[in-house]
């Protein structure tokens, strides 16, 4: 059908252009008096994300009541996590960066970004962690079972990790680690590879699945399913005023 193939098309587009490709570490001029031979062969070409692009792409993809920024996240306790890339939210107010500091209340939070550059087991790890960190949110306030986990995205723009080591590395992880299975991320993308998704059924368990071209296809699906809950309702801004001054009442 016409409006699937375009759907598709889109996506693969998309993709392409967020995947740029950079030269491996320059070759060595040849010494004076001498010329490079045929066999030499040419640096491997390494990929990186484009921030910049995927943040735009995201934004467009998300549902429009959405925004999707580079803002920190802080929750009525004050916890605020480090090391998430940007995140999707709903915007209180037009001014609200400006209004809140530059941070949104967790309440508006409806998914936070970890981007993973080059996956391999060390920075997988340290986004993994990134993670935990994210998930901690609202664990630390009084009114906590008002206020749903916030959805964690990891984006990886490739490398050479089969699908099946990543997720064998990121089980690893959270079994030496001894993580909560509540502070899991809940979907991996790696452009152009495929995704690793949280199997809610079974506790530390975790689908990958190899979508090649279609990948980022499949993230938009999936992402949707969990950017498609009501959130906010519980929003009281009171909890961030910290102001302890007394008025005078008449």
């Amino acid at each position: 059908a016409p409006g699937e193939i375009m759907f598709t098309k889109y996506f693969e587009d998309v993709q392409k252009q967020l995947l740029k490709a950079r030269s491996g570490p320059s070759a060595k001029a040849p010494a004076k008096g001498k010329t490079a031979t045929k066999s030499a062969k040419p640096a491997p070409a390494d990929v990186k994300m484009d921030m910049h692009g995927l943040i735009k792409t995201i934004e467009g993809i998300v549902p429009p009541s959405l925004s999707v920024g580079t803002l920190g996240v802080i929750d009525p306790s004050g916890y605020s996590p480090e090391g998430v890339d940007f995140i999707a939210y709903r915007p209180l107010c037009r001014d609200m960066a400006a209004l809140m500091g530059g941070y949104v209340p967790s309440e508006l939070v409806y998914g936070t970004y970890h981007v993973c550059g080059d996956i391999g087991r060390e920075n997988l790890q340290g986004a993994l962690n990134k993670v935990v960190q994210a998930k901690k949110l609202n664990l630390f306030t009084e009114d906590r079972e008002n206020l749903p986990a916030i959805p964690a995205f990891i984006v990886s723009a490739g490398g050479s990790m089969r699908l099946e080591d990543i997720k064998d590395s990121i089980i690893d992880y959270y079994v030496s680690k001894s993580v909560d299975y509540v502070l899991e991320f809940d979907v991996l993308m790696v452009l152009n590879k495929g995704i690793v998704v949280k199997n809610w059924r079974e506790r530390r368990s975790f689908i990958a699945l190899e979508t090649g071209s279609a990948t980022l296809m499949w993230f938009f699906i999936l992402m949707h399913e969990y950017l498609d809950m009501e959130r906010g309702k519980g929003l009281d801004l009171r909890n961030y005023v910290k102001y302890t001054e007394k008025y005078a009442e008449y």
